[in-house]
């Protein structure tokens, strides 16, 4: 079934796309049709824009509390796509795109796709730990980074020659 859907939305949304700007056209006319359609591109150019900088101080939020970031970054790749819906020419997409804007579809549809698969950040790899506060720098391994002048060896071994890293 899913092999047989892709491919009727690949050549579905064009054709209904056309049949759209002709049933508009035939409507309210051709110049009216046009810039139906430079409108929606140019709300959908504002709207990326001033949403985007919602969702990055969103996710620049959620980062320094120490909350997973990953609702805000489907919340705006969900953005992203409704605003180049809006952008790209057609009725179709553009009445798509206004709905993804809509916070509750927006929030449908990020459920939906948080069931479907799995989102990754740095609050859930393997860096995390939760028995620190989040807020709180996490420990780092100490590091001393000295040239071989800097340092001098009080045993008695020989010093490794040159290609031996360590000896038996």
């Amino acid at each position: 079934m899913r092999s047989f859907l892709i491919p009727l939305l690949i050549l579905g949304l064009p054709l209904a796309e056309i049949a759209g700007f002709v049933v508009v056209g035939r409507e309210i006319g051709l110049l009216m049709t046009l810039l139906l359609v430079l409108a929606s591109a140019f709300v959908g150019v504002i709207l990326l824009r001033v949403q985007g900088f919602t969702v990055i101080r969103r996710m620049q939020d959620a980062t320094r509390t120490g909350s997973d970031p990953g609702r805000e970054v489907i919340g705006g790749a969900l953005l992203f796509v409704a605003a180049i819906l809006l952008i790209v020419p057609g009725f179709v997409s553009d009445v798509i795109g206004l709905l993804l804007f809509l916070p509750f579809v927006r929030n449908g549809v990020a459920a939906y796709l948080r069931k479907r698969m799995t989102i990754v950040t740095a609050a859930s790899g393997a860096n995390w730990y939760p028995q620190n506060d989040p807020r709180e720098p996490r420990p780092s391994p100490r590091v001393i980074d000295l040239d071989e002048g800097e340092f001098s060896r009080t045993d008695d071994e020989d010093p490794p020659q040159n290609g031996d890293r360590h000896r038996p």
